[in-house]
């Protein structure tokens, strides 16, 4: 298995939050994720994270991707039950700090499915975080990702092909080796 190991240097730039950070009660960022569900009408949306994951699917959202590693803040999670429910799904591994190329490849074919309107949860035999840089270039223009900070925020990132483009470049000069992703032109 390949893997693209995440260099020293990125780790504090990539604490930083790439879109709108949401420090509120989950209910509340819930509700202001969904308003701009239904402002934005994105084609995508993936989530990336167990409990955010499991917060929009409580109020009602639906994302067509979903990367969970059944596991938040380094703890066991079990509240998937639902945004599990009657979704395709992949596995793959992807331990702490890399990018697998199976992780990558997993994300891809997860955004694949979902364009030709399957709901898909990738599982993840390790650390799904990392995960948002590849869902962020192969999204099309117009969806949103949503991940979970670290710090108990939920980060709401539109994509516009800047942010594709964005995201591909974090891959090729934050990871050694780097990852090579052509972002999508949706």
């Amino acid at each position: 298995m390949s893997a693209h190991r995440l260099r020293d240097e990125y780790r504090s730039v990539l604490r930083v939050p790439l879109g709108v950070a949401l420090f509120k009660p989950p209910e509340v960022s819930a509700e202001i994720i969904s308003e701009l569900v239904r402002l934005l009408e994105p084609p995508l949306l993936a989530t990336v994270g167990d409990f955010v994951t499991a917060n929009l699917v409580r109020a009602g959202l639906e994302p067509h991707v979903a990367v969970v590693d059944l596991r938040t803040r380094r703890e066991g999670f079990a509240g998937l039950a639902s945004a599990a429910a009657g979704r395709e799904r992949l596995r793959c591994s992807n331990p702490p700090g890399t990018l697998t190329e199976e992780a990558v490849e997993a994300v891809r074919g997860a955004v694949a499915r979902a364009l030709s309107g399957a709901r898909t949860l990738v599982v993840v035999d390790g650390e799904e975080d990392l995960l948002a840089l590849p869902a962020l270039a192969l999204a099309p223009a117009g969806s949103l990702v949503v991940y979970g900070l670290w710090l108990g925020a939920a980060v709401a990132v539109p994509c516009h092909p800047a942010v594709s483009r964005a995201a591909a470049r974090i891959l090729r000069e934050a990871f050694e080796p780097p990852v090579a992703l052509t972002p999508s032109r949706g």
